[in-house]
């Protein structure tokens, strides 16, 4: 589903929780620079709603997750 809407799958791991109005923080790890540019890409990708959409229609989220 994600390759499908041009979207990498950790992207929309990363910012899924940060869409719940009762999270304020996601605390990633990060062992070195690499992880740590990487925490940042998947912070700032652009996710579609259409993904969201999609996941709830194919069941993968619950209809009602707040995205």
């Amino acid at each position: 589903v994600c390759t499908a809407h041009g979207v990498r799958l950790v992207d929309a791991a990363f910012q899924f929780p940060l869409r719940h109005p009762a999270v304020v923080s996601v605390i990633p790890g990060g062992q070195g620079l690499g992880e740590m540019a990487s925490n940042l890409t998947a912070a700032k990708a652009v996710i579609p709603q259409a993904l969201w959409e999609e996941l709830k229609a194919e069941e993968l989220i619950r209809a009602d997750a707040p995205v």
